[in-house]
């Protein structure tokens, strides 16, 4: 798996919810998720449905939405696989 674009620690400033173990695996499993759907060549536009749970979806939305091309771009030179 690629590093995270900014620090952990940063990152749980910038979202104080993300200091929750539970909630940053959700958050991380939104930007895999989206990784993993670009580098198998699908649209990334539209976020899937993760959870019926209010906080857990705003939770993958957002990772899901940090992922930017240049992620995508690093995954495919790593040789992640899908």
């Amino acid at each position: 798996m690629l590093p995270p674009p900014i620090p952990e620690l940063l990152l749980q400033k910038q979202i104080p919810a993300l200091r929750n173990p539970r909630y940053y695996s959700i958050y991380q499993s939104g930007r895999e998720r989206c990784l993993q759907q670009a580098l198998a060549g699908n649209a990334i536009s539209q976020v899937p449905l993760y959870s019926h749970n209010a906080t857990y979806q705003s939770l993958f939305s957002q990772g899901w939405a940090s992922v930017n091309a240049q992620d995508i771009r690093l995954a495919k030179a790593a040789g992640m696989s899908c």
